[in-house]
């Protein structure tokens, strides 16, 4: 049995067709808006996954969640205008977006025990200790005595106190929001978390570990350090003091300090740092180390690879007197000394150092053998934390992987000494480009774009797709961001920017075109090109985190509406099922009303001096207030601005119209009627369906028809005009030709357009108000000045004759 939903629209179809076109049209706009909506998205989840923007990991998460929200509205509203047609979509929404759901989704971690686990046994924990205590444990089990004792609170603790307060909505709400970049924003969310974590309560399970961790493994009265180890720390990213300790710490006060850890995990610069690093919130779940405080007499830090030392065959020891935690924020200058890295380190001859700070030469021996050991112990290079109390006794406080430089950090391009031929343009792709200026218009220019080119374009059509691998650069009169082309050019660094650029360039002139400040510069500007090269060295764990899920989420497939697989089963992505959308609504409103003019018995005659016979139905402010009870309405009446603007050229003074024959259907006019039909019967006459921005409009002519479809509004990414052209009344010779003039004309102005036997289609799309309202008066003469034009257009030559005549009269008409 058929699902109620087919029933209720053949229903429709058969009994009520005029509502159903209302209908129809009503879904159309809602799924505009949504698609407007979708792509806006997509070009937010692009620079996000191409490094234009960095952002926390769980924006990917909440884009998915928006993006396949304004994707699955989108279906909905395609099927309420055919459910029958899209019935199959939803099952390959489905299959897009489980797999979409299962790349964006994070672990679920694990809250449970243990709570702590003793120092010395850490470093076979490390995905439940963290990495400096992973490493601290590491020391204590390859037979350091220097190494502290204690224990450590285990990031599940963390996930426990998470859970516990119900933390984690509050946690993803702020971090989806959090962008390197803006740091006002990070500043606010970061405060808000870390006034949620203090304010919590440590879960009493946790407590309770605790409590007999402090017990057994440290001096229950001794003062106390509690120490930051989030998973991530002191690993080939060493977020060297992004976190906070708590020290000389009072065991009651353990549980307080310990919160202050937690909620150190979001100050912003430990945030910036692990964004700006690849690495998401859980990435960084935060362990504790608890230790005894050292009562240091001096201490500091040794580089077992000294890099001050270019030749790298030295140890470097850097020391301050008592606690070393003004050597490590850098508000003081140190001491250094360097011993050479041999099997028994010696003192460099020139070292010399205040004994008050630094140990005697036999610690600095010792110091030097022991980072050397580690060195040896870890596989690489020590940057290691050491304290001497005043026993004399040297305790290892902290070891880590020395982040050493390479020496190749890209030179800093100086700043601009060219000036900009044209800049404010809107940026609706980054990056940089130099190349000689192409301009293409047309469908034919379009494909003779020349390897390197920088082009020029009415509008970022989607027949650009095929050739942006020839393009450097693409200047735009009309689109932006949100464009399909826009989309594919920041996949492949194409700088694409949008404004007045028409007249601003010849043919052939060298450019270099800035995608990230808007500008375009005379010549090739190597500043511009390699600081943009400066500016995409992104970190690879940023880009790897989005890599598996740029196919699937914005990557379009379906760049031909002619191709085979330009069907729901052909998608393969969230922007793949946008454009096939998008494309069918535009579709089923060019078939809104077949040749019966099934629907239009409500319908108003157009009062017209033209010898035309046309009803129209107002479906949404397609004509002015008043007029409702009306029988027929005056073109004075119209309110819908694509008619307005197609009338415009339909009934130009300049257009000669005969007195005598009334333009109906002839054809089904000799067929059905013999004659006897009345030329005002709706079934032989013209028809227009209205809205504000809405037109679709049939236009019979004897024995040809026109079919217009087109909205045309504020929005330039929902503007498009389509155009049918069928039949004829003279030879097929004389047919041929005024098709091809035809399509000559409209591929002048920017439209694409193919031919298949007698008929003729052609569109073109997401230009602003004023352009596309051009087109449609074009598009009116057009039709006006060629209605006849089968019965005289017999040659090539005058086929070239009436190009120059109509281009000529157009340019004096419109400009």
């Amino acid at each position: 049995m058929l699902p109620v939903n087919i029933i209720k629209f053949w229903a429709g179809n058969l009994l009520a067709p005029r509502a159903l076109l209302q209908r129809k049209y009503e879904a159309f706009k809602v799924l505009l808006e949504y698609d407007s909506q979708a792509l806006d998205l997509i070009a937010d989840i692009e620079e996000l996954f191409y490094g234009e923007r960095i952002a926390d990991r769980s924006q990917a998460n909440s884009l998915h969640r928006q993006l396949a929200s304004a994707v699955s509205c989108m279906i909905e509203e395609l099927r309420k205008m055919h459910p029958l047609r899209f019935r199959d979509l939803p099952e390959n929404f489905n299959r897009i977006n489980n797999y979409a759901r299962d790349l964006v989704r994070l672990p679920v971690m694990d809250s449970g025990p243990p709570y702590t686990v003793p120092l010395a046994t850490a470093g076979e924990y490390p995905d439940l200790t963290g990495g400096k205590a992973a490493n601290l444990g590491r020391v204590h089990a390859l037979g350091h005595t220097e190494a502290l004792p204690g224990f450590v609170i285990t990031a599940n603790a963390f996930y426990a106190y998470v859970e516990y307060n119900g933390l984690r909505e509050e946690i993803n709400a702020r971090l989806c929001r959090m962008e390197v970049g803006n740091v006002r924003k990070l500043s606010s969310l970061t405060l808000e978390l870390q006034e949620l974590f203090l304010d919590g309560e440590v879960p009493p399970a946790v407590v309770e570990e605790i409590e007999r961790s402090l017990e057994t493994y440290v001096d229950g009265t001794g003062l106390l350090a509690v120490r930051s180890s989030a998973l991530a720390e002191d690993s080939e990213i060493s977020f060297a003091g992004q976190y906070a300790s708590e020290l000389n710490v009072n065991p009651a006060d353990v549980f307080d300090a310990y919160k202050r850890v937690l909620a150190g995990k979001y100050c912003p610069r430990a945030v910036s740092y692990r964004i700006s690093n690849g690495l998401t919130d859980d990435d960084t779940a935060m362990a504790a180390l608890v230790v005894p405080m050292i009562d240091a007499v001096s201490s500091g830090v040794v580089y077992s690879m000294d890099p001050d030392c270019l030749s790298r065959d030295s140890v470097g020891i850097y020391g301050v007197r008592g606690l070393g935690a003004s050597l490590v924020d850098g508000s003081v200058i140190p001491v250094k000394c360097s011993l050479n890295r041999g099997k028994e380190p010696r003192l460099v001859s020139e070292c010399s150092f205040d004994r008050s700070a630094l140990p005697d030469e036999k610690m600095l021996i010792q110091l030097a053998k022991c980072v050397l050991k580690l060195e040896d112990q870890f596989g690489c290079a020590q940057d290691m934390e050491w304290a001497v109390d005043g026993a004399g006794q040297l305790h290892i406080l902290q070891t880590r992987p020395l982040q050493q430089e390479t020496h190749e950090h890209p030179a800093q391009p100086a700043l601009l000494s060219a000036m900009p031929i044209l800049e404010g343009l809107e940026r609706a792709s980054g990056g940089a480009g130099c190349g000689e200026i192409y301009f293409a218009s047309t469908g034919a220019e379009i494909a003779r774009i020349p390897e390197g080119s920088i082009v020029i374009t009415p509008s970022l059509k989607p027949s650009l797709l095929s050739f942006s691998a020839k393009m450097n650069g693409v200047l735009s009169s009309a689109g932006s961001r949100a464009s399909h082309f826009g989309s594919v050019a920041r996949e492949l660094g194409i700088p694409v920017l949008v404004g007045d650029v028409a007249k601003s360039f010849e043919q052939g002139q060298l450019v270099t075109v800035d995608g990230h400040a808007g500008a375009v510069y005379n010549g090739c500007v190597d500043d511009v090109l390699t600081r943009s090269c400066v500016d995409a060295q992104v970190s690879t764990r940023v880009l790897d985190l989005y890599t598996d899920m740029i196919h699937s989420f914005v990557r379009l497939n379906l760049v031909d509406p002619d191709a085979e697989d330009f069907e729901p089963s052909g998608c393969e992505s969230f922007h793949d099922l946008v454009r096939y959308c998008h494309e069918m609504a535009v579709r089923e409103m060019f078939s809104l009303v077949d040749k019966r003019g099934l629907g239009m018995g409500r319908s108003k005659k157009l009062r017209t001096e033209l010898p035309l016979v046309i009803y129209l139905i107002d479906l949404d402010q397609g004509l002015r207030n008043g007029v409702q009870r009306q029988k027929e309405v005056a073109p004075a009446d119209i309110a819908s601005l694509p008619m307005q603007a197609f009338w415009k050229g339909l009934s130009d003074e300049r257009v000669t119209w005969p007195d005598n024959m009334t333009h109906v259907d002839w054809e089904e006019f000799d067929r059905m009627s013999a004659g006897i039909l009345n030329n005002d019967s709706r079934l032989l006459a013209s028809y227009g369906l209205l809205a504000e921005d809405y037109l679709h409009l049939l236009v019979r002519f004897g024995y040809h028809f026109s079919e217009v479809d087109s909205l045309c509004g504020q929005l330039a990414g929902q503007n498009y005009v389509k155009f049918r052209f069928k039949g004829g009344g003279a030879a097929i010779e004389n047919k041929t030709l005024r098709l091809k003039l035809i399509q000559r004309i409209l591929i002048h102005f920017g439209f694409e357009v193919g031919i298949r036997g007698d008929m003729l289609d052609a569109f073109c799309s997401r230009m602003g108000f004023e352009d596309t309202a051009k087109r449609l008066s074009i598009l009116g003469y057009l039709m006006a000045v060629t209605r006849m034009m089968d019965m005289r257009l017999d040659s090539e030559g005058k086929l070239d004759k009436e190009f120059e005549n109509f281009i000529s009269a157009v340019e004096h008409i419109y400009g």
